[in-house]
């Protein structure tokens, strides 16, 4: 459940990315926040523990310079646990062994220890924590995608192959750093908002994220089940696997509306993690007009949009038929905002 962000074009990518983020973490995010930007044949990575404000005062993040970058706030749900699982190398993005490509992750994967298992004995695991004897499922992604990169495959077939034996929810964003002006992401079933302007892309997990920017693209949402390429001039969207279907029923946003206040007003306010686990018990089935055993069956097959939820629930709050504010909170060793429902 995090919130992510990818620009190609001729601005700086470091204040379009940051912002996206911001207006995206208090949703899905803010326990960390990474940016990889591409410069001079390079890429600069900055990663840290904490929402958007804390690490701009914290680092250098904003001083990354580059008009190609993708940049990530992390949740996760370990990280309530305690600060032991919200260090530096949990954060996103990853650099590959030689530097020359970064991949960042939405989702959970599923099968990850069966490919740490394989790749742990001949790769650099930095987000390996001996405290919790684990590392972050993301991680695993990486070292699949350089393994195929490294054996001569272009970076989004090595993606596509990734991304298709990765099980569970799953949107991988990657580049490379001889493909300056490019991004490649794999989404099965995961929040993706594409956006064209005038020799420039963008991705956002959510429209949220392109605030006062929305006005300058054309916006829609990316398909189910579908490999993307950004460039200045061109989004390109393929079959990410052929061979599978990925179900994708239509929100009835008034049923999803009438769900939500139903369920704020027995529970009280609630984040937004906990009202879409609210909604998945007894909820989504009305919302999706889908029998509950269709709705699990979707789930299960890796279905991770929550932004699809949030959007509408905001669009709502902003008409005053919702309640939303943002309360700050102590997650993972760091002060995070969280936007609270409530009727």
């Amino acid at each position: 459940m995090c919130q992510l962000a990818a620009y190609v074009g001729s601005r700086e990518a470091a204040p379009i990315l940051l912002d996206a983020l911001r207006l995206q973490e208090g949703y899905f995010g803010g326990q960390a926040t990474g940016l990889a930007t591409l410069d001079e044949g390079r890429i600069r990575i900055v990663k840290r523990p904490g929402p958007v404000d804390h690490v701009r005062a914290t680092s250098d993040i904003a001083a990354l310079t580059g008009t190609t970058g993708i940049a990530h706030s992390r949740y996760s749900l370990n990280v309530l646990k305690g600060p032991q699982y919200n260090l530096e190398g949990n954060a996103h993005p990853w650099p590959s062994e030689d530097g020359k490509t970064a991949l960042m992750h939405n989702g959970i994967i599923t099968n990850y220890r069966d490919h740490w298992a394989r790749l742990r004995s001949s790769h650099t695991f930095t987000s390996y924590s001996p405290a919790v004897d684990d590392i972050t499922d993301s991680e695993v992604a990486l070292h699949l995608l350089d393994e195929k990169v490294q054996a001569g495959r272009p970076t989004g077939e090595a993606l596509r192959e990734t991304a298709n034996s990765l099980t569970g929810m799953v949107l991988l964003v990657a580049v490379h750093a001889d493909e300056p002006e490019t991004v490649h992401i794999a989404n099965w079933m995961q929040a993706c908002t594409l956006a064209k302007g005038d020799g420039e892309t963008m991705f956002t997990s959510s429209r949220i994220g392109l605030g006062g920017l929305r006005d300058e693209f054309d916006v829609f949402r990316a398909p189910r089940n579908s490999l993307i390429t950004l460039t200045r001039d061109r989004v390109e969207v393929a079959k990410l696997d052929p061979t599978r279907r990925a179900p994708d029923p239509d929100l009835d946003e008034e049923a999803l509306l009438e769900q939500s206040l139903r369920v704020l007003r027995d529970r009280g306010e609630l984040d937004s993690v906990a009202l879409l686990t609210a909604l998945s018990k007894e909820g989504f089935e009305e919302a999706f007009h889908v029998p509950p055993e269709e709705w699990r069956r979707t789930y299960l097959m890796g279905h991770g949009d929550q932004n699809q939820i949030m959007e509408p629930l905001a669009a709502a709050a902003a008409k005053g038929r919702i309640g939303r504010r943002v309360k700050v909170r102590h997650e993972g060793g760091m002060d995070v905002p969280r936007v609270m429902w409530s009727t």
